[in-house]
């Protein structure tokens, strides 16, 4: 049996891997895509996927006592701000919109108006991890909501990072990761759970469970997932990623292992589209279903900065259990 701490631990380290292995490929197309060298030895570095993960961590292990919106606004603002200004962030390929929305929150000081109404891009869910680590329930959804609407104001994004959210906490919880979890939260969205419905989110759930079961596929087929843009968006990035790991990140016995961690990452980011952020989002949830025994030691060993991607895990756990 995996503890809490070992799974949300592994989720954390799973997301920085399959990031670091989609980083190189993130720009490659067609055959090229599918062939190209990647894994450690080929510029295994992570992006800003995992980069604001760990300042949105630091946003979450801020809050004190019941979680309050513009509260929880402020901090998330503060802590992207000081992200904006990182030496390390231009090297880790940054998101226009990401920036364009911390830009905007340093003139308004609101998460409410500083999100760019135009996108869904997927920075607003490739970095939701800390938040189920910490977060339960009605305010789980509500902080996923806030940091997502800060960057990328498009109904589509909140929704997914709130879908993303609820799975992965289901799966820290110990509920392993089937089509039947991912068509609830299909029905959770369609039923507008978290927000008005009417967003691309349960679509894109949807067809990941059917994508997912295609055992057989050698490859994603990313015009499948709503909305077709292989992993940009927010929904499609979400879809593609539980469908990588559906469909290739389980052996005969249901469980994760690094060979098919190993796989499913690998297949997550072999697409014309986001490879880095689909992958990262692959190994988040095969991470926090199969622990860190389920995480291939040969990357960890490459990953840069683990023992500060471990740290911050500690201190989310001990956060949520302070709560």
């Amino acid at each position: 049996m995996t503890t809490f701490e070992d799974r949300a631990t592994a989720a954390l380290l799973g997301l920085a891997l399959g990031d670091a292995y989609g980083r190189t490929l993130e720009f490659e197309r067609g055959a090229a895509v599918r062939a190209a060298p990647a894994g450690p030895g080929f510029d295994f570095m992570w992006t800003d996927d995992t980069h604001m993960s760990l300042y949105l961590a630091e946003a979450v292990l801020d809050v004190a006592g019941p979680l309050d919106d513009d509260a929880f606004g402020a901090r998330v603002g503060a802590r992207f701000s000081t992200w904006l200004d990182d030496p390390l962030t231009p090297s880790t390929a940054p998101g226009g919109t990401c920036i364009e929305g911390v830009r905007a929150w340093r003139q308004t000081r609101s998460w409410r108006t500083s999100g760019v109404r135009r996108s869904d891009g997927c920075g607003a869910v490739m970095r939701v991890c800390p938040l189920p680590v910490v977060f339960t329930g009605d305010e789980l959804i509500r902080a996923a909501r806030v940091q997502a609407a800060l960057t990328h104001a498009h109904p589509n994004a909140p929704e997914t990072a709130a879908a993303a959210c609820w799975i992965l906490r289901a799966l820290l919880d110990g509920h392993p990761l089937d089509g039947t979890l991912v068509r609830e939260a299909a029905d959770r969205s369609r039923r507008g759970a978290w927000t008005a419905s009417g967003t691309s989110v349960p679509a894109a759930l949807d067809a990941a469970v059917v994508v997912g079961g295609r055992h057989e596929a050698e490859w994603l087929d990313e015009g499948a997932i709503p909305d077709g843009d292989g992993g940009w968006r927010s929904p499609s990035a979400l879809g593609l990623a539980l469908a990588a790991a559906l469909c290739w990140g389980h052996d005969d016995e249901g469980r994760v292992t690094p060979a098919t961690f190993t796989r499913a990452v690998d297949k997550a980011a072999r697409i014309d589209g986001d490879s880095d952020s689909v992958a990262c989002l692959a190994g988040m949830f095969l991470g926090a279903e199969g622990g860190r025994a389920a995480l291939p030691a040969a990357w960890l060993a490459a990953l840069p900065q683990r023992t500060h991607l471990e740290d911050v895990a500690r201190r989310l756990v001990a956060a949520g259990g302070a709560r």
